[in-house]
């Protein structure tokens, strides 16, 4: 486990000093490892950044005398461990391993590694192949820096009551629309494979574009993306016989929807099953084992996972969709379901998040759910 601790950071019960380990692999040295041609501009070096289509004037900056670096396109930066981390696409921990364990490895230039060989995915949800798996990662990582650096999209996840730990946490982003096909490129990573799972167009438009977007994670690793459309614009809507349409609200990838959530409550003996991904979110936040189906529809083999724990938790919209959903998997579980009532006036969990007494109001309502099935 990793704890990170002012300079250092604890490794298998060893400290490691950061400052040591920034002092002992200087800053520009790394950064030309990854095949960026560096040149002095006054005190820095300067350079093309590798984490977007850095096709004009170089936007990265080296400061040799601070360790430090940062991409004036990107609006991100930081120290040695942090380049490694958005340049592979790797962890804090796994960033600082490859400067520990293998000071002189030749990086992947370009391309990130390679993802496990075995990926879990949900029952009922196709397999990713490896193409597939690493242009999702590198999409997700994308979409959570400009998520970052956009003070729209923070906005409307901090009015929502998602908090800056949630989002680092679990990758969330923002699609701005009009830099994935670009980054891509640059990575060379495969547009095929962007094509297949739904993240390009033929036409090279973006599918989430101006949504905020959420991941299905497995082992760490991407396998489905929805995203919340932050607002809409004069131009939004599209155009069908002459009708303007409303565009979705959420849209996700094609294919099966994955039981989210599924793999980070494994284990627990209950669990709280949610409509929405915010919904997910809020209680990720609180500490709660939940799931969500994005949407009312239970598939057998979602019921199956269900099945898995010994209590499930009915959470639904407090509306005749919601009341009708509870009712069906109330039934196909029997007694491991117990149905949850939130208060009047509240529609769903996401929208307890924004308020301070929340989490406090759904413990309550839980509480409830479970005095009145034991009266």
């Amino acid at each position: 486990m990793y704890v990170v601790d002012g300079a250092s950071y604890a490794r298998r019960g060893v400290r490691i000093d950061v400052e040591a380990l920034k002092q002992a692999h200087p800053i520009e040295e790394v950064v030309e490892r990854y095949g960026i041609q560096l040149r002095r501009q006054g005190r820095a070096a300067v350079g093309r950044c590798p984490l977007h289509a850095d096709g004009g004037r170089p936007n990265l900056h080296v400061w040799a005398d601070t360790r430090s670096w940062w991409c004036f396109r990107c609006n991100v930066g930081g120290d040695v461990i942090r380049f490694i981390e958005l340049a592979e696409a790797v962890t804090f921990r796994e960033a600082v391993e490859r400067l520990t364990e293998s000071p002189n490895r030749q990086p992947v230039r370009a391309v990130l590694p390679p993802p496990p060989a075995a990926v879990r995915t949900p029952a009922g949800f196709q397999q990713r192949d490896a193409d597939e798996l690493i242009v999702l990662r590198a999409t997700t990582l994308l979409y959570h820096q400009r998520l970052l650096t956009d003070p729209n999209a923070l906005g409307y996840l901090e009015q929502r009551g998602i908090d800056r730990g949630t989002i680092e946490a679990h990758l969330i982003g923002y699609s701005s629309g009009d830099e994935l096909l670009p980054f891509l490129r640059w990575r060379q990573l495969p547009l095929v494979a962007a094509l297949r799972t739904g993240l390009l167009n033929h036409a090279g438009r973006e599918f989430l574009a101006g949504r905020v977007v959420v991941p299905e994670l497995r082992d760490g690793n991407p396998v489905w993306l929805v995203g919340r459309m932050l607002e809409r614009g004069p131009d939004d809507g599209r155009i069908s016989d002459g009708a303007r349409q409303t565009p979705p609200k959420y849209l996700a990838l094609p294919g099966s929807k994955p039981l989210l959530g599924a793999e980070q409550a494994r284990g627990s003996a209950t669990v709280i099953v949610v409509e929405g991904v915010f919904d997910l979110l809020t209680l990720r936040r609180w500490g709660y084992p939940a799931v969500a189906l994005v949407g009312t529809h239970t598939r057998p083999d979602v019921i199956d996972q269900l099945r898995a724990f010994q209590r499930v938790y009915l959470v639904f919209d407090q509306d005749d969709a919601g009341l009708d959903a509870t009712l069906r998997l109330a039934d196909a579980l029997g007694g491991q379901a117990i149905p949850v009532a939130l208060p009047d006036g509240v529609k769903d969990v996401a929208e307890l998040a924004p308020r301070k007494d929340g989490q406090a109001v759904f413990a309550t309502a839980l509480l409830e759910s479970v005095g009145s099935l034991a009266a």
